[in-house]
């Protein structure tokens, strides 16, 4: 009788630990194929929206156009 009750629980035992090592196949499978499906990418991946900053001067320049060269 112990012996009975000791090998259903190794039989649970072990469908237990081989749904759960199916379960990471399966989740690393998804994943996978996520990262090489270009569908969406955008979306998933920059999901944070930045606003510009205002230009402080418009048609402000950072350099001299014409320079005078001879003094």
């Amino acid at each position: 009788m112990n012996i009975i009750i000791f090998l259903i629980g190794v039989i649970i035992t072990l469908v237990y630990l081989m749904s759960f090592v199916w379960e990471m196949k399966q989740e690393n499978i998804r994943k996978e194929n996520e990262l090489l499906d270009n569908k969406y990418y955008y979306t998933r991946n920059h999901s944070i929206e930045r606003k510009k900053q205002p230009k402080l001067k418009k048609g402000s320049q950072s350099r001299m156009k014409n320079y005078n060269w001879k003094k």
